[in-house]
């Protein structure tokens, strides 16, 4: 049977479609996971400068907080990287049940202040959650020695030498990503079929990358690629 279209339930259907129609074409948010070195912070900061976005990393939202709340995030962003805990383990753990917290926060008070993407802190559910619209976006590189190049130009890792050690590196970064996304949501960092929209940055390129992400900060009807 067709829908009545002279009904109140019909048009209110149609109006609750064309809101999120229009969150999905200009999202509040843009949730920005990225492998290690596959250029996601270049990238990002970029698109955000010529789209009207604001770019925020986990250093930029621990800046809207106090010094203590930014020491604090910083030292566990390290022990992330190194912790055995499984994503279960991670749930009860009380200094990462306040990092997220506090990382929550952050974004939060960064979304009341306008359109912005968050790199790697943000959660997609937890945003919509609060009313805000979002987009997740996934940058990923298939070129390994692309990647350890790359990783080589940072200050941290800049004295390794071997591709094992780069290898490792790499890996860390990524399980460090990998466990606080995962801990905090239902979609897997890092699997494709888990974002709204994924990118190969070794295929496109950061101008093609970065064009694209713009595209998504316009709007639809902005659009002109």
């Amino acid at each position: 049977m067709r829908d009545d279209v002279h009904s109140k339930e019909f048009w209110d259907g149609v109006q609750k479609k064309a809101t999120f129609q229009k969150r999905f074409d200009k999202p509040d948010c843009i949730v920005l996971d990225s492998e290690y070195c596959s250029m996601g912070r270049m990238i990002a900061v970029k698109a955000c400068e010529r789209g009207g976005y604001t770019y925020y990393d986990a250093e930029k939202l621990m800046s809207l907080l106090g010094p203590e709340e930014r020491v604090f995030a910083a030292r566990y962003d390290q022990v992330l990287g190194d912790t055995r805990m499984t994503e279960e383990e991670l749930k009860g753990e009380p200094d990462f049940e306040r990092v997220s917290r506090l990382y929550q926060q952050a974004i939060r008070q960064a979304l009341k202040e306008g359109p912005c993407l968050i790199h790697e802190c943000g959660i997609k559910e937890r945003i919509e959650s609060e009313g805000f619209g979002c987009v997740s976006v996934l940058f990923y590189a298939m070129d390994q020695q692309e990647k350890r190049e790359r990783a080589k130009t940072t200050a941290i890792y800049k004295d390794l030498e071997t591709a094992e050690e780069l290898d490792k590196a790499i890996e860390r970064e990524d399980h460090r990503r990998r466990i606080y996304h995962n801990a905090l949501s239902d979609r897997p960092w890092g699997k494709k079929e888990a974002y709204d929209l994924c990118l190969n940055t070794d295929v496109l390129g950061r101008k093609k990358s970065a064009e694209l992400l713009e595209a998504l900060m316009a709007g639809e009807d902005q659009q002109e690629l």
